[in-house]
């Protein structure tokens, strides 16, 4: 099933036929880490942040726009030890649902095979990771949605960022004939 057949049938079974602007979607949250901090939230606290730290307000897409999330992406601004090659912890929730449970983005890294997505190359930047996904995740309108992550070792300093975000097709709203 492609990823446009998929979103219409999770839109319809929603009842959210409203035709939309298809297009490509990134969306992203960005956390500050605290003194020895492991686990990080995303798309759950949008107050104080920037335009630059998350392109999103409220964790959940409007009622005109849906999203199939194709890819992950990681990175960080450290300039500790602190890397994404360690092993870590991710889950992502959508409505009441994990639909990515406990999976480790570590094994993209070198030395422990394949990279997930071969067209990323961690050695080059161990500060930045993305994982396609094989299988096709739907945000629907109107449902929350949150992303965690925990990672093994905690040497990131106090102040430094974690940028998690989701890539993929999506449908926006548009006006088009409707006014």
């Amino acid at each position: 099933m492609s990823q446009i057949s998929k979103l219409n049938m999770v839109n319809s079974r929603l009842g959210a036929t409203m035709p939309g602007q298809q297009t490509t979607r990134y969306i992203f949250d960005t956390e500050t880490a605290a003194v020895n901090q492991t686990r990080f939230d995303f798309f759950q606290t949008f107050s104080g942040k920037s335009d630059l730290e998350s392109n999103l307000n409220v964790n959940k897409l409007d009622s005109s726009e849906s999203m199939v999330i194709k890819s992950i992406y990681l990175a960080t601004n450290s300039a500790s030890t602190f890397d994404l090659q360690g092993h870590s912890n991710l889950n992502i929730t959508v409505g009441n649902q994990v639909v990515l449970k406990d999976f480790n983005p570590a094994f993209s890294v070198p030395g422990r095979g394949t990279a997930f997505a071969r067209i990323v190359n961690t050695i080059a930047s161990p500060k930045i990771l993305e994982i396609r996904l094989l299988t096709d995740i739907t945000i629907p309108p109107q449902v929350n949605f949150k992303a965690e992550i925990e990672f093994a070792e905690n040497t990131i300093l106090a102040g430094e960022k974690v940028r998690f975000g989701l890539k993929g097709y999506g449908v926006i709203f548009s006006a088009g004939s409707t006014f």
